[in-house]
Order: structure tokens, then C-alpha cells, then sequence
């Protein structure tokens, strides 16, 4: 099936009402009382935390999605449910997290957002949306299109005079996050930059806007044997969003992110977002280094 424009166009606004309903739910949640479990997930604990808020949040989505995926055809995977393989039968899937960064949410702290992306079934995005509640932010795409702030063109940050790295706070634990900040910290010196920053602590959507809007910035994650490592819904819409911002984002070993793999789970592969080719060269060789 081939869309048009035209059809390109309603689909985005269906998934840009979908995910800014669900966030203005999720944002009246915010400091609520709500059921917290746990799930069978990666072997992070935020990976692992689930609450009614975003099982709601998808039911929410997928009401909003629902004649869309009938009048196109469409498949659907999204965290909250079991995949039902629809995605390698359709041309298109809807891939949807309705709660990235749930850890941050329960916590208290900023760091979350819906996220939803149309995917082609070869495993790449057309159509993104994230939406951040707390900060009313909607970010939307369209392939080839660009990119869109709150319904007007994305204007990226004037560059920065500090390197921003977003990370997730299990790097904390490895034994090399210590050597990557040093070595981080000196790249920042030696390319004219007066600092690094660090950022943590948010999901993987927003630690990618994050890095959109930095100025300067990264965030990346190396592959690694234990499941985890985000998954599938967890990049969708931020690798378009970023190919329409021409920013940079792809595998540790600079490939596209496959986005529709029989494993939804991202740890083979290690991810990477960054402002520049200078900066993403480096952390590619860091890997290397590291790895040895």
C-alpha cells in the first residue's frame, strides 16, 4: 500500500491527538495515588516498572488509533501489550509507548513522554510524535516533511559552549562510566568547549529530545549480552525526529536502527544520538577503545 500526502498528513494528526490526549491524562496523574508492579523486562528497573497510568495511557492511544488501523490496514506494537506479529503482515505499523521514562513519572521528576511512529515494514519510521506533558511540548514528523514544535518549525539551539550527555543511570554501574566521562570531559576541552554536563535519570525519549535541544549534546547507549537496552518504541519516533532535524542517530556500528526486528529488545545493536559527525566519530572510537 502506498500513502499519499494526503493520507500521510492524517495520520499525523490522528497520532498527534492521540498522544497529546494521553499526555494531558498522564500529566493530571502526576501526583496521584496509582498502582506501581512490575513487569518482565530488561534488566534495568526502569525497564521493569509499570503503573495503571500507563496501561490507561495506551488504551487511550489505541481508541485515538483504532479506525486509522482498520481504513489503512495497519499493524500495531506497542509496549503495554503483547506484540500480536501484525507488524511483519502489514505495509505499516503503528509503534507505540505510551509512557516512556515511567520510572521518572513515579519518581516524581521530569524525564517522560508518549511517544508513537508509523513504520514501514522494512523497519523505517514515516510519521513520529512525542509528546512531553509536564513541558507541553509536541514534537511531530512526517518523512521528508521536517520537523514541527508545537505545530511550527523546528529551529535548532544555537550551538553551545557546553557538551551535554544525556545517559541512563544504569551506565552508573558499569565499570567504564567513570573513563567515559573523563574521556568525554576532555573532548569537550579539546574541541574549544568549556564543560560536560551531565543528564540522567529520564527515559529514552527525552534524553534524545534532550539532546535536540542541547546545542550540543549526545546520547548513547553500548551493546551489551544482558536483554535490555530499550526497545523497539522506545527510538521510533526520536530516530525520525532526529533524521528530520539533520541530527545524527544509529547503531554503535553507525547502521540505522532496525525498527522492526523479530526481537524488540535493542542490547545486540547500542544506540547513538548526537549533534555532529565530530562527536559521534569519537564515541564510536571510545567504544572501540573500550572494548578491546
Amino acid at each position: 500500500m502506498n500513502l499519499t500526502n494526503h493520507d500521510m498528513a492524517e495520520l499525523s494528526k490522528i497520532a498527534e491527538k492521540a498522544a497529546i490526549e494521553a499526555g494531558h491524562y498522564i500529566q493530571k496523574q502526576f501526583d496521584q495515588q496509582y498502582e506501581k508492579r512490575h513487569k518482565e523486562g530488561g534488566d534495568s528497573l526502569a525497564s521493569q516498572v509499570v503503573t495503571e497510568v500507563d496501561i490507561q495511557a495506551q488504551k487511550i492511544i489505541l481508541d485515538q488509533l483504532e479506525e486509522s488501523i482498520i481504513k489503512y490496514d495497519l499493524g500495531l506494537l506497542t509496549e503495554e501489550q503483547e506484540d500480536n506479529q501484525s507488524r511483519f503482515e502489514k505495509d505499516y505499523f503503528w509503534c507505540v509507548d505510551p509512557l516512556d521514562g515511567t520510572l521518572a513519572f513515579t519518581e516524581g521528576r521530569s524525564g517522560y513522554a508518549v511517544s508513537i511512529a508509523l513504520i514501514s515494514e522494512a523497519g523505517d519510521p514515516i510519521i513520529a510524535c512525542v509528546y512531553i506533558p509536564d513541558s507541553k511540548e509536541l514534537f511531530s514528523a512526517i518523512l521528508k516533511k521536517g520537523l514541527s514544535l508545537n505545530g511550527s518549525p523546528f529551529k535548532k539551539s544555537r550551538s553551545s559552549d557546553i557538551l551535554h550527555f544525556y545517559y541512563d543511570i544504569s551506565l552508573e554501574k558499569t565499570p567504564y562510566f567513570n573513563t567515559i566521562k573523563n574521556e568525554l570531559h576532555n573532548f569537550a576541552i579539546n574541541n574549544g568547549l568549556k564543560n560536560l554536563k551531565l543528564h540522567s535519570g529520564q527515559g529514552a525519549v527525552c534524553n534524545a529530545i534532550g539532546v535536540l535541544k542541547s546545542g550540543y549534546g549526545c546520547y548513547f547507549k553500548f551493546p551489551k549480552e544482558n536483554r535490555g537496552g530499550g526497545s523497539i518504541w522506545d527510538y521510533a519516533a526520536t530516530r525520525l525526529i532526529f533524521n528530520e532535524a539533520g541530527l545524527l542517530v544509529s547503531t554503535i556500528n553507525g547502521k540505522k536502527l532496525p525498527l522492526n526486528k523479530e526481537n524488540t529488545f535493542m542490547n545486540k545493536f547500542g544506540i547513538i544520538y548526537t549533534f555532529n559527525s565530530t562527536i559521534k566519530k569519537f564515541i564510536l572510537q571510545l567504544y572501540k577503545q573500550l572494548t578491546k
